[in-house]
């Protein structure tokens, strides 16, 4: 049973784990979860509310490019958030 996804379309009864992974795919949160997650990994922090546009365009860039998981990357990688990132005080 898959439920509080937030679209009543993919909550519902899964048959099996190719059920699961095709509703998954379809979910904009699951979408906007992985793009936060890649953003968190190439930039080596959490992102805050002036990432926002940052997120944004990494998000159409997905949708624009049919899913292309290497079109995230690279919009994240030209990015004002990374470009312009501070330096870890640690380093």
């Amino acid at each position: 049973m898959l439920k509080g996804t937030g679209n009543p379309k993919l909550d519902g009864n899964v048959e099996d784990a190719f059920d699961l992974i095709d509703r998954l795919a379809k979910s904009e949160k699951v979408r906007q979860s992985i793009i936060r997650h890649a953003f968190r990994y190439f930039l080596g922090r959490n992102e805050t509310l002036s990432d926002s546009k940052t997120l944004i365009d990494a998000d159409r860039a997905y949708v624009d490019n049919e899913g292309s998981f290497d079109e995230v990357i690279v919009s994240l990688l030209t990015s004002d958030s990374f470009i312009y990132r501070k330096r870890n005080s640690r380093d």
